[in-house]
């Protein structure tokens, strides 16, 4: 009978053994390059980059956590004049922008200290009655250049994983 069960038992350790090299690779973090080469960031676990064209043949890219409902990255370059500090542009883009949002409830805005100085405005807001998030890093990238991170998903998904989007801004790297 112990013969038996040897031969289940060797096969299963050999498919988690033969299973694990594959573990560790998911868990290499991905460095995610636009195609126009504007900026570089490192993709955290469950984050993947979706590049396609639009009408006009531009690269169109969404950075999505598992679907975009979930949580979603969109990335923007803003112009600024010289001497403007990220958190100065992070007011006005929020008096601009983000209050319009359906159900905007105002969060909080702060400094914003990683690979370059910046500044984040976190807010929730609702799309078809479903609670979201908010979360934008705005991250100087010259003197004249602030680059716009926005997340957006589910408050109960996005919310947890700050440390995730944290991560990914400090890696920002902006051209």
């Amino acid at each position: 009978m112990k013969r038996f069960l040897r031969l289940p038992l060797c096969l299963l350790c050999g498919v988690i053994v033969a299973a694990a090299p594959d573990a560790r690779a998911q868990s290499t973090p991905e460095v995610f390059e636009d195609p126009e080469g504007a900026y570089s960031l490192t993709l955290a676990r469950g984050w993947s980059a979706v590049v396609s064209r639009d009408g006009l043949g531009r690269p169109d890219v969404k950075i999505v956590y598992n679907v975009n409902e979930h949580g979603m990255l969109k990335i923007r370059r803003a112009t600024v004049e010289e001497g403007v500090e990220p958190l100065e542009f992070a007011k006005g883009d929020e008096e601009k922008t983000l209050r319009f949002q359906p159900g905007y409830v105002k969060g909080s805005i702060e400094n914003f200290r990683g690979g370059a100085d910046g500044a984040l405005v976190t807010y929730d807001y609702t799309v078809g009655g479903q609670p979201m998030l908010g979360r934008v890093y705005y991250l100087r990238a010259n003197p004249t250049t602030i680059f716009v991170l926005r997340f957006t998903g589910r408050r109960h998904i996005l919310g947890p994983i700050r440390n995730q989007t944290d991560q990914m801004a400090r890696s920002f790297r902006g051209q």
